[in-house]
């Protein structure tokens, strides 16, 4: 499953590269940095985008149509005549695709939680009050392709409880994967699409996401570590696991899942000081990087970097302090690279073609919304 679309991000600072000089640097130049970035991006999109208002580099896709739609709704650039004209080509792609079940799904339908997920977030971003009934129509989707009781297969004790797969259904054999990364979709778009605090899908949740992290205290399973960081799944019988000393095996933990995990804990309720959302917090900082996606490299680069940007916005975080005494200014030291890395077509596109991210409009999605949130629009 991780192969298949589980995308992720990063980015990097440069050596040396002292506090007072990022600050002079974003206070001087940010503003037309951006604004040129963001303009050369949207001209690049628009010769991407399909008569059908779809993207997608191997065939159109309503996820990745999603999400360059949310990132160019987060973008400096957004209100141009340019970008308009893309958003609602993108828009009407989207609208056109969904289904009866509240899904936003193009054939095949096989990413059903991943898809519509990523299209409530985007629509809500466009235009709340005009799309109001299709949010509403994903969102129950959404709280229905839950793992839970509902399902009339799986119980608590299950490690698939609470989680969400990329199809929020039942394969033929009566089997279901779900994994950190789809929770992190869903678990975001239900509560920007206004699920109540109280809804029983996020105190559900929280207990998929105490099985994706390592840290033995709350983690029922048998393949818990103790460093507080998140993995993609606690499936037993996956693929990835390393052996301990003592014998125990685990899944490593990593940056883009240690964010997505910190982040789905205060979406679902945590305050920052519950030991759980703490311990994860904890590995961040002895991990902290906008250079790679800590544990994995550049794979998933630009995944990890929005997953980031969302989870230390999330906290009310500025600055990031780590072990050395440096406080990070992380909005100016991620936003300087990433605007590094945007090509001279206006694109941004990751070497490492792993979790879709040699798509380079979906990576100009990712970078988009990151321009957005940390150079402001």
């Amino acid at each position: 499953m991780r192969s298949r679309m589980m995308v992720v991000c990063g980015a990097v600072v440069l050596a040396g590269f002292m506090l007072a000089g990022q600050l002079a640097w974003a206070a001087d130049a940010q503003p037309a940095a951006v604004d040129k970035a963001a303009k050369a991006a949207v001209a690049f999109l628009k010769g991407q985008q399909r008569a059908t208002g779809s993207f997608g580099q191997r065939s159109p896709d309503t996820g990745i149509t999603g999400l360059v739609l949310y990132g160019l709704a987060r973008s400096p650039a957004v209100k141009s005549p340019d970008a308009e004209e893309i958003v609602q080509k993108a828009v009407g792609y989207l609208l056109k695709n969904e289904q009866d079940d509240g899904s936003i799904n193009n054939q095949p339908p096989g990413l059903g939680v991943y898809r519509t997920s990523i299209a409530v977030l985007a629509l809500k971003q466009i235009d709340p009050k005009k799309y109001k009934t299709v949010i509403r129509n994903g969102q129950k989707f959404l709280a229905g392709a839950q793992v839970s009781e509902a399902n009339g297969k799986l119980k608590q004790a299950d490690w698939q409880y609470g989680g969400w797969s990329y199809e929020g259904t039942f394969d033929a054999k009566g089997k279901m994967q779900p994994d950190l990364s789809n929770l992190q979709f869903a678990v975001s778009a239900l509560k920007d699409s206004g699920l109540p605090e109280t809804d029983e899908a996020y105190k559900r949740a929280v207990v998929f996401l105490q099985r994706c992290q390592n840290r033995s205290e709350s983690n029922d399973t048998k393949t818990s570590g103790n460093d507080g960081g998140g993995f993609y799944t606690p499936n037993p019988a996956g693929e990835g696991m390393v052996t301990l000393d003592d014998g125990t095996k685990v899944y490593p933990s990593y940056g883009s899942m240690t964010y997505a995990l910190l982040k789905s804990y205060l979406f679902c309720g945590l305050k920052k000081n519950d030991p759980r959302a703490k311990a994860a917090y904890d590995w961040i900082v002895a991990h902290y990087s906008v250079d790679e996606n800590p544990g994995v490299g550049q794979k998933g680069l630009y995944y990890y970097l929005l997953t980031m940007a969302e989870t230390l916005t999330a906290m009310g975080i500025d600055t990031v302090k780590t072990a050395d005494g440096r406080e990070h200014n992380w909005r100016d030291e991620m936003l300087k690279k990433v605007l590094s890395l945007q090509k001279a077509d206006g694109s941004w596109g990751n070497e490492q073609d792993r979790w879709m991210e040699g798509d380079t409009s979906l990576v100009t999605g990712y970078a988009l919304a990151l321009i957005g949130m940390c150079g402001g629009k």
